[in-house]
């Protein structure tokens, strides 16, 4: 369907009549489903699907969707998706806000987050978006299966795909309260960062494939990482969210990095999303191994017992009244880079002080829903 209300000044065309029914509906954006926008999964790894009777203003117009298909013909440029990407989903209006004329909206893909190619912000509305990278395939418990469909049968490990992430689509109504760019949908109103944790040079964190992963080689701590999360509107997530993000990993290996970058001969972190089969039931990176992760829990040193005030927080941080100046251990998870088979999706390492800036320990971050 085209424009859902048309300026007609003898009021004959169906679409010109002003009803009860059309003012209630009438508005920014109107969906039954506040996830619009899904992706078509393995069976079709490179298609999204725009739900019908979706109301969206553009500018001066309101369009009606009717269920429409869209593929990599739809980009604004070039003519096949890019792993590593990510892409926003566009409704143009090709009349330019002209009221009188009745014409079908164009959906447009582009990896702009402002306006695609052939229009401007003016005619044209980012109603959402997702993710195009490597997908473990996996079995209507989340569980990963093998090339046969059997739960972690021979081979599970290397079962992946190149296409749209179906749990990093997002939409206006259904979307993290960050950007919601690299990021998938866990589930219970939690979103994850695809890939480890970087330096966005602004002062924050970013998540993209190909960058080195912060750690304390830049002065990463516990503190440090809280701070350049919330920066972004994230946070860092508890072991218990770790551990579901992280289900579907791939163990480490001692002899090889097939499965993670974890062989006990690595001397030094890999760039994010460099192991393909680094990838875990919800379509996440690196989990496993390449670094560990902080999480948002804390233990006591049980051994401990002198206890007193402690100035181990940094300059001007106050002190910590503990029973010894290293007492205080902040969780982290996953493994590192030379851990081998010791890495795996419930690895946790209790020994490291929150204030401990170490160049194997690193951050991946989480964000609750709008």
């Amino acid at each position: 369907m085209a424009k859902f209300f048309l300026f007609d000044e003898s009021m004959q065309s169906a679409k010109a009549k002003i009803t009860t029914a059309k003012l209630a509906t009438m508005g920014d954006i109107v969906a039954n489903e506040k996830a619009f926008i899904y992706a078509e999964g393995e069976d079709a790894p490179d298609e999204i699907t725009v739900m019908g009777n979706v109301l969206v203003a553009v500018g001066n117009s309101i369009f009606k969707t009717v269920e429409t298909t869209l593929t990599a013909a739809n980009l604004d440029s070039g003519s096949a998706f890019v792993v590593g990407t990510d892409y926003n989903i566009f409704v143009c209006d090709p009349t330019n806000g002209d009221e009188t004329v009745d014409q079908n909206e164009v959906f447009v893909i582009s990896a702009s987050t402002t306006y695609p190619v052939g229009y401007t912000a003016a005619n044209s509305r980012r109603i959402g978006g997702f993710h195009y990278g490597v997908v473990r395939k996996i079995d209507d418990n989340g569980e990963p299966v093998n090339a046969s469909g059997t739960t972690r049968g021979s081979g599970w490990e290397s079962n992946v795909y190149n296409g749209i992430l179906p749990n990093s689509v997002w939409t206006l109504l259904h979307r993290p309260k960050c950007d919601p760019a690299g990021m998938v949908y866990i589930g219970n109103g939690l979103w994850g960062d695809i890939y480890l944790s970087s330096d966005d040079n602004n002062g924050g964190l970013a998540t993209v494939k190909g960058a080195n992963p912060i750690t304390g080689t830049e002065g990463l701590n516990w503190y440090i990482a809280n701070e350049k999360a919330r920066r972004v509107g994230k946070r860092l997530p508890t072991y218990a969210e770790f551990c579901q993000a992280a289900a579907g990993s791939p163990q480490g290996q001692d002899t090889n990095n097939t499965y993670a970058w974890s062989a006990t001969g690595n001397t030094a972190r890999t760039k994010t999303g460099n192991v393909t089969y680094a990838v875990s039931s919800m379509n996440i990176r690196d989990l496993v191994g390449n670094v560990w992760k902080w999480v948002d829990e804390f233990c006591l040193d049980p051994t401990a017992s002198a206890w007193a005030w402690q100035d181990v927080l940094g300059s001007g941080h106050g002190q910590a009244y503990i029973p010894s100046n290293t007492a205080l251990h902040a969780l982290i998870c996953g493994g590192n880079w030379n851990n081998g088979v010791h890495d795996g999706d419930r690895a946790v390492n209790c020994n490291n002080y929150p204030w401990n800036a170490n160049t194997n320990i690193g951050v991946w971050c989480v964000c609750d829903s709008q």
